[in-house]
């Protein structure tokens, strides 16, 4: 299972380093003089291959509607292209180097397991305030996608602050708890894409009418995957361990 649950969370990373990568060649056509309006040559790709994959006709209503949905998201975010840099790099390398801290073998290696941990917790914070940045200032989806994005940025935070609090008092029970949510809400945004994908393939929707949903049905699912994990994993009821203190190690 924890094997699984390991795949699993590499296959988000990837799929959300795949989208930061995406968005940075895009932002970085902007930086250098390109039109805020036009989308990239691998947005314009990718649209293409989302097309094909899903067998839509790029003469249907459907594909215009796409096509829509990807404009007005670039225009968007290539209007902020130093705050959008600023999210997704940092966003990318946390994501990628997530996995690596839930790693069996790196936990192993106390300094190389706490250095990043410490590394995360860095990179979290401009990925955070420039998402709930972004979440105000440029919302996708309305004041219904916005709140949520605002939340699930609060509680991001929160987390992390959590974790950290607790490796410094010693208590490496509660820290890894909050360091499992913590990590479990970096991912919601990959859950969203992946649910995307997975509605585009069962209904003939596009993203104006699902992306509001699945900006809550995304952290939602993600909390409520680390709470079961946290207790699936936990040996002993997690209030009822008392702290110790030691020296801090990020779990």
């Amino acid at each position: 299972m924890k094997t699984l649950a390991w795949c699993a969370v590499a296959a988000l990373a990837v799929i959300g380093a795949a989208g930061a990568v995406t968005r940075t060649i895009a932002v970085t056509r902007v930086l250098g003089g390109a039109p805020a309006a036009e989308m990239s040559p691998l947005d314009v790709e990718y649209q293409r291959q989302v097309a094909a994959l899903y067998g839509i006709d790029e003469e249907s209503a459907r594909y215009r509607a796409i096509d829509r949905d990807m404009k007005d998201g670039s225009l968007k975010y290539n209007s902020l292209p130093v705050v959008m840099l600023l999210h997704v790099v940092p966003g990318a390398l946390f994501l990628l180097a997530a996995p690596l801290q839930l790693s069996g073998r790196v936990r192993r290696h106390a300094a190389v397991h706490r250095s990043l941990g410490y590394l995360l917790l860095v990179l979290a914070i401009p990925f955070a305030l420039t998402g709930l940045y972004i979440g105000v200032r440029q919302p996708m989806f309305g004041p219904v996608g916005a709140t949520a994005a605002v939340l699930l940025g609060g509680f991001f935070i929160h987390a992390g602050v959590r974790a950290y609090v607790a490796i410094r008092a010693g208590d490496r029970t509660r820290h890894r708890a909050w360091m499992l949510r913590f990590l479990a809400l970096a991912y919601a945004i990959a859950v969203m894409r992946a649910l995307s994908m997975l509605a585009f393939a069962l209904f003939p929707v596009s993203m104006r009418e699902i992306g509001a949903p699945l900006f809550w049905i995304g952290p939602i699912l993600s909390a409520l995957a680390a709470e079961w994990w946290i207790r699936r994993t936990a040996s002993t009821p997690i209030a009822a361990r008392p702290a110790r203190p030691r020296a801090p190690v990020l779990s």
